[in-house]
């Protein structure tokens, strides 16, 4: 009887540690051809890592330079819209956000029972003020992701994530900055993404210094993007300064847009049970500006209420670790 060759076995035939061999080679041709296209998509986009520092100007001499009008000003955030992700969204637990939103409830119950009831509201039953108790405690901080999620970050590869301060270039202006008698650090971001065209950029969210409410002194939206010409970076700035009065009385005009949902993240439920001021608003300072900028020279964009520093330097992310295999302890 004449033997054919191994070529010719049936799969479910054949020795078992050849059958193996043949698995191990189609799932390592098969991880060599993800991870080539995933650095073949990398390499055709243009990387770059970008710092921004945004602080304030309290010198009332410059902010009163301008006469600030709330029918001039058009707060909105675009849409769509994203915010760079924090180590802190991996490290806040639900027990955490859970603590800090029986805080806000509590501070919400003490401005309840500080406030004189109206005459008509005497009439109400007990379920009828838990009910609507419980209708004003439904706007107080929730989960921001949903249960069982879990994430794990690339520093070296994820976009849009805040990286760590050793990373940093702006260490010695950060502390200028916050030494300053007349200047206020606000707002630092350090992270890296791809640059797209003006029709695919998606502007990152900001917001920082005090908070009030629900409300940050400073919030809005900046986008970086390439020109027409694609040889330099324009950021587009749209944010906003509010100065809050002392009077929670004062009648104000100034309206300031809601925080989109998506953008509250587990941070903001912490910190709203640890920082809420309540004050009226006096008046807001707007800043929108676009402004061309050469990679790895630092940009300074001036306005009477505050400043924005902005470094962008090429980044060309590492290529993915290739896992080691045993062909022989496959054999």
């Amino acid at each position: 009887m004449q033997h054919l060759p191994n070529k010719y076995f049936p799969l479910a035939i054949a020795p078992a540690h050849w059958i193996k061999a043949v698995l191990s080679c189609a799932l390592w041709s098969a991880l060599l051809l993800s991870i080539s296209s995933t650095a073949q998509a990398q390499t055709s986009q243009r990387w770059f890592q970008i710092e921004v520092s945004i602080f304030s100007n309290d010198s009332l001499a410059d902010k009163d330079k301008e006469f600030w009008q709330a029918e001039r000003n058009e707060l909105s955030y675009p849409n769509p819209l994203r915010r760079l992700d924090q180590l802190s969204d991996l490290l806040i637990t639900d027990q955490m956000i859970a603590a800090a939103t029986a805080i806000s409830e509590q501070n919400s119950l003490a401005v309840i029972e500080e406030t004189p009831i109206e005459r008509d509201e005497e009439a109400l039953t007990a379920s009828e003020r838990s009910e609507r108790l419980a209708q004003i405690l439904a706007t107080g901080p929730q989960p921001a992701r949903p249960e069982g999620e879990f994430k794990f970050f690339d520093f070296l590869r994820a976009p849009h994530l805040q990286l760590t301060p050793q990373d940093s270039d702006f260490q010695q202006t950060n502390r200028a900055l916050e030494r300053s008698a007349e200047h206020r650090l606000l707002f630092h971001g350090l992270w890296r993404e791809s640059i797209a065209d003006p029709t695919d950029a998606i502007p990152l969210y900001v917001q920082g210094g005090l908070r009030f409410d629900d409300q940050h002194e400073l919030q809005g939206a900046i986008t970086l993007r390439f020109n027409e010409n694609r040889d330099r970076i324009v950021i587009d700035s749209n944010l906003w300064l509010t100065e809050y009065s002392a009077s929670l009385d004062r009648e104000s005009e100034w309206q300031l847009p809601a925080i989109p949902r998506a953008m509250k993240s587990d941070l903001d439920s912490i910190e709203k049970g640890r920082q809420n001021l309540q004050q009226g608003i006096n008046r807001v300072f707007h800043l929108q500006q676009s402004r061309e900028m050469r990679s790895a020279e630092f940009h300074y964009i001036d306005h009477p209420a505050m400043g924005i520093v902005i470094l962008v330097e090429p980044y060309e992310p590492p290529p993915l670790p290739l896992p080691e295999f045993d062909f022989e302890e496959a054999n």
